[in-house]
């Protein structure tokens, strides 16, 4: 037999369990019960995560524009997670105003306040806010960190109080 010929050979051999509808069904079943297996272990909100919008809404004079999520690098009685948030805040109070972080606040759904923070954790190094003073009506990007525990959903605002 020529060298051509055995190549054929073992070729139709190997293919020969392709053409056995059992074997073509199981080899189905196994791929796709892997593919949901993996589809299943799919983490809901990766530390980092832009798409979490939904979790911080703004108020009337806050526009937020994205919000990342962190597990905070040690549990506090505020939270086990940081969200990062970045957003637009118009000063509509009417009068001018030197906007402080910690007057940035995050109600969540039970009412309970979370101040910004300036500082305390890694993740808010290098941050940096423009808090010069603020005319009437005058619009300004913030980035302000907030100590929650995972999931938590709310309103951000400014308390001018």
């Amino acid at each position: 037999m020529s060298h051509p010929a055995r190549y054929a050979e073992r070729a139709g051999d190997a293919c020969a369990g392709c053409r056995n509808p059992r074997v073509v069904n199981r080899r189905i079943f196994a791929f796709l019960g892997f593919a949901a297996l993996l589809s299943g272990c799919k983490d809901p909100q990766p530390q980092g995560s832009s798409n979490a919008n939904q979790f911080v809404r703004g108020s009337v004079d806050v526009v937020v524009k994205s919000v990342r999520v962190y597990a905070a690098t040690q549990n506090s009685v505020q939270g086990d997670t940081i969200y990062v948030v970045a957003f637009t805040y118009t000063n509509n109070l009417g009068l001018e105003l030197s906007p402080a972080i910690n007057h940035f606040v995050f109600e969540d759904e039970q009412k309970v306040r979370h101040a910004g923070l300036e500082g305390g954790s890694y993740l808010l190094a290098g941050i940096s806010n423009d808090f010069s003073v603020m005319k009437r009506g005058e619009s300004r990007d913030f980035t302000v960190g907030f100590s929650v525990y995972q999931n938590t959903t709310g309103t951000l605002f400014y308390d001018p109080t």
